[in-house]
């Protein structure tokens, strides 16, 4: 699975994401031609030539002569591998069916996608651009001019969900222009892949139940169905303050008539992700760790509660220091007041080649994923977990560890010490397309450009 990280990133637009998905779609009709030509090197019998030639012409042309707007081929692929083994099984003994079927195998796993794609946004970048929307439209919206000024519960009231294809103009800003064609792109690269090819749009710095309704609206705004939302809205809580209110929000989510609907359909399954790497820059490794160890057990219970299926999807980095460390371990050690039926993370750049650049390592991580989820829900054992008293001495040192490092983070002497002895000055001066040291917003809450540390260090949000 990969991301498409907009939230500040300078490198990421419309146009880049859907060349990765055009460049997706293409690798992996390449490596189906690949293998194709084994199977038709070795199965020359009668009664498959029309499979075959058609299997040739797909592969081929998906491979070298991509069109602009594909469609998904899916279904069409696995008619004509099915009807080759059937072939061969009923007039040939079943000679070579292992290599039909292990075609078949990967067709099936990676259809025409190679890989999902999700897309990421900061909330208050959706915001401003719901906030065009309706200030362009305001009487086809029927959603208050003054939206951004109501309180939450009005927020609430005031979406109306109204299906709508609107456009947005030349006046809009660049992050706005993005948003919208985002969101009409990701049709495109369903069609062309299916619906596993692009379904999670992750809404960062989600302090609100109306940030995710808010993003729904724009869906429906931007010529999308209820009926045919093929997406999942996944919040994404990094701060401490965000992971204290994030039951709150999702109880809100799942009281919400029109949103408990949309869950529905969707299966009633709901992804969390929560953010390791921000929340331990903003309260410390302890106090972060904590935050989500808490917030994990609240949001188990009212998911629980509403019969919502829970999928925590988990922003880990690589080093201690942005939430990474022992992963087995952490999994293991989850108690079953913790939803753990599902295991998603972040494998940061630093660390994917140690832990999967070889088929040795990626085998033995993911048996460790695969171990932490049976021995959480199976055998977990006295001293896995927290007791009572565990817990509120840890609550005691998170609290703690917290006042400290607030009080090194807005010492006056620290951020002059930082910039002389770090790399950080030396680090803006580097292209770094996934983690760029400046990140230029473009908006009037952050209008200059910022440094991402010294930002968080001074309490910028």
């Amino acid at each position: 699975m990969a991301r498409g990280d907009r939230d500040g990133n300078p490198n990421v637009s419309v146009e880049s994401t859907k060349k990765v998905a055009a460049l997706l779609r293409t690798i992996l009709f390449r490596c189906y031609y690949r293998d194709f030509r084994i199977v038709r090197r070795r199965i020359t019998f009668r009664g498959v030539e029309e499979y075959m030639e058609n299997l040739q012409t797909l592969f081929y042309e998906n491979s070298f002569n991509p069109v602009e707007h594909p469609e998904d081929e899916t279904d069409n692929i696995i008619t004509n591998l099915k009807a080759i083994k059937n072939v061969l099984e009923e007039y040939h003994n079943g000679l070579f069916v292992e290599i039909v079927d292990d075609l078949l195998r990967k067709v099936m796993t990676f259809g025409c996608f190679f890989t999902t794609l999700d897309i990421r946004q900061d909330s208050r970048i959706l915001r401003d651009a719901t906030d065009y929307l309706i200030q362009q439209n305001q009487e086809a919206t029927g959603v208050p001019l003054n939206y951004l000024e109501l309180n939450e519960a009005d927020k609430q009231k005031a979406l109306k969900f109204k299906e709508l294809d609107l456009s947005v103009g030349d006046d809009a800003d660049p992050l706005t222009k993005d948003t919208s064609g985002v969101i009409k792109l990701l049709k495109e690269i369903q069609r062309s892949g299916s619906e596993r090819a692009a379904q999670r749009f992750i809404i960062s710095n989600c302090q609100q139940a109306s940030d995710i309704l808010g993003l729904r609206q724009l869906f429906l705004w931007s010529g999308w169905k209820k009926d045919a939302l093929t997406i999942d809205f996944v919040p994404l809580f990094e701060t401490v303050d965000d992971l204290t209110r994030a039951a709150d929000v999702m109880k809100t989510l799942y009281s919400n008539k029109e949103y408990k609907a949309h869950l529905k359909r969707r299966g009633n399954k709901q992804t969390i992700m929560l953010g390791y790497s921000d929340s331990t820059k903003d309260g410390g490794y302890l106090m972060a760790n904590w935050s989500i160890y808490r917030a994990k057990i609240e949001l188990t219970a009212i998911s629980r509660e509403y019969d919502v299926d829970l999928v925590f999807f988990d922003g880990r980095g690589g080093p201690p220091a942005r939430g990474g460390g022992k992963t087995q371990r952490f999994y293991a050690s989850m108690g079953k007041e913790i939803a753990n039926d599902h295991i998603q993370l972040t494998i940061q750049g630093q660390t994917i080649s140690s832990q999967y650049g070889s088929l040795d390592t990626a085998r033995f991580n993911i048996e460790q994923l695969l171990h932490a989820g049976i021995i959480s829900d199976l055998k977990q054992r006295v001293g896995d977990t927290l007791t009572k008293h565990q817990q509120e001495i840890i609550d005691k040192l998170a609290e703690l560890s917290h006042h400290k490092f607030m009080d090194l983070r807005t010492n006056k002497l620290f951020l002059p010490y930082l910039e002389t002895m770090s790399p950080l000055k030396a680090l803006s001066s580097i292209n770094i397309s996934s983690r760029p040291v400046k990140r230029n917003s473009g908006r009037n809450y952050a209008s200059k450009i910022y440094v991402r540390s010294v930002s968080l260090l001074r309490g910028v949000n």
